[in-house]
């Protein structure tokens, strides 16, 4: 006879059939990933309407126009990354294929 000790459970493995079925299973969608953390605070960034004055979606809504650099740099930067340089964020968006639309303007990315 097995000898179990207080505090202790006697497992059996593998489990009965029944008990298989009964067992934890992970989420569906746990180990799914989704957009880069760095696009999803962009989004969140260009989205948000309380920022428009400082940047804001064109026209036709596939690209986002940076109507003020400093202001990005100093205030919305900050908030949304662990820094505020503007050249470090169009790196960064260039690493996700971003490209500037118009070449003599600094803000209009796509």
């Amino acid at each position: 006879m097995d000898r179990v000790l207080p505090g202790r459970v006697k497992e059996e493995w593998p489990p009965s059939p029944e008990e298989e079925d009964l067992a934890p299973r992970p989420m569906e969608g746990l180990h799914e990933t989704g957009p880069p953390p760095f696009l999803t605070k962009t989004f969140d960034l260009v989205a948000d309407p309380a920022t428009d004055g400082v940047v804001s979606w064109g026209r036709a809504g596939n690209s986002f126009v940076v109507w003020d650099p400093h202001a990005f740099a100093a205030v919305l930067l900050p908030r949304f990354f662990k820094h505020n340089n503007f050249a470090s964020f169009v790196r960064q968006l260039n690493t996700y294929g971003f490209r500037k639309i118009d070449p003599d303007r600094w803000g209009i990315l796509k």
